[in-house]
């Protein structure tokens, strides 16, 4: 008979009860049998926590160690990529090809260069743009030098088909020059040609006198002879004399030939402030025309019809300097008068 209770098993011992779960395992569980209730207790024979807790320190320190090896590698993976991109650039550099990049960077640094350079040519052609003044003072040179052409001789000035710059007009006015050394003309009436002065005037009506003529300065001492040869002579009177200043009522000798025939007249010294008769000649054919001449050093002037037909008197005149005068006189009312001054020579 069984003297074991009904309803109860009796368990038969097993080789895993009670007993640690090998390996190198430090923690064991015991299993105890308390009637059909089987309890399992875990213990740490180190004291070091139980056995679930040793796992999920394991396990954490086994992520940790993975996650230190992740970032290793991948600094190991970033430090190969700097050397492989350092060796391929190193190996670009030995090819032809690999100047092609830094090529445009070359061209602009040559463009930015070569701009340089033209700014310094415009610089430097600036500097010539001075010419222009040089230049213009050049052009301008001339004018001086036209001023500084000498006056035609008196005595070769006729002969050239000139008026020389050293006559004056009576009453003064502004003369053009030629820029040879003569006055463009005519100078009021008056023109030269074929060696003499000719003149032509006429008026067709007026209430007073007029007088238009030339002066020139004579040395302190000489002697001056002339032609004059009358083709017109109507209401007016040829003039011829020696002056102290350029100026017909100023003191001088002063000789006339008066209006009226042309080919058989008379020579009258006058007097240059009254206008009155002093002395004269009787009437004389005039033929190739009347030769005069006036003798004058520093203290007075004479006058001589030519040849020796008639002298006046000396005519006191104390002045440094001389000047003959050529014109003539229309005379109140209507005139007109033509003639010719020739034979021009002055003596020293």
């Amino acid at each position: 008979m069984n003297s074991q209770k009904p309803g109860t098993l009796k368990r038969e011992p097993s080789s895993e009860e009670n007993q640690g779960i090998g390996g190198g395992l430090k923690e064991s569980v015991n299993i105890q049998g308390d009637g059909n209730t089987v309890h399992f207790h875990k213990q740490d024979t180190e004291g070091g926590g139980t056995t679930t807790q040793r796992m999920r320190k394991k396990s954490s320190n086994s992520k940790k160690k993975q996650k230190t090896s992740r970032t290793i590698i991948a600094a190991w993976i970033g430090f190969a990529a700097v050397i492989l991109g350092a060796v391929i650039t190193g190996v670009m550099g030995w090819f032809p090809f690999a100047s092609v990049a830094p090529s445009p960077t070359a061209f602009v640094a040559i463009a930015t260069e070569t701009s340089l350079p033209p700014t310094a040519t415009d610089t430097a052609t600036i500097e010539p743009t001075f010419t222009p003044t040089l230049v213009d003072t050049a052009t301008a040179a001339p004018l001086p030098t036209d001023t500084l052409v000498p006056p035609v001789a008196l005595g070769e000035d006729w002969t050239q088909g000139c008026i020389s710059q050293l006559w004056r007009a009576y009453p003064p006015v502004d003369l053009e020059a030629k820029g040879n050394g003569c006055w463009r003309e005519p100078v009021h009436v008056f023109s030269a040609g074929a060696g003499s002065l000719s003149f032509l005037s006429e008026r067709d009506g007026g209430e007073g006198a007029e007088i238009y003529g030339l002066f020139t300065l004579l040395p302190e001492s000489g002697k001056v002879t002339f032609t004059i040869r009358m083709e017109d002579l109507q209401n007016a009177d040829v003039l011829m004399g020696v002056f102290a200043q350029p100026d017909v009522n100023s003191q001088g000798l002063l000789m006339s030939i008066p209006n009226g025939n042309v080919e058989r007249n008379i020579i009258l010294q006058k007097d240059p402030n009254t206008y009155e008769t002093m002395l004269g000649t009787v009437a004389l054919y005039q033929g190739d025309g009347f030769s005069l001449s006036f003798i004058f050093d520093t203290l007075s002037v004479t006058s001589k019809v030519n040849p020796n037909i008639f002298v006046t008197n000396q005519v006191p005149m104390n002045a440094p300097q001389k000047w003959l005068f050529f014109g003539y006189k229309g005379l109140r009312g209507s005139y007109r008068i033509e003639g010719t001054f020739l034979d021009f020579q002055i003596e020293e």
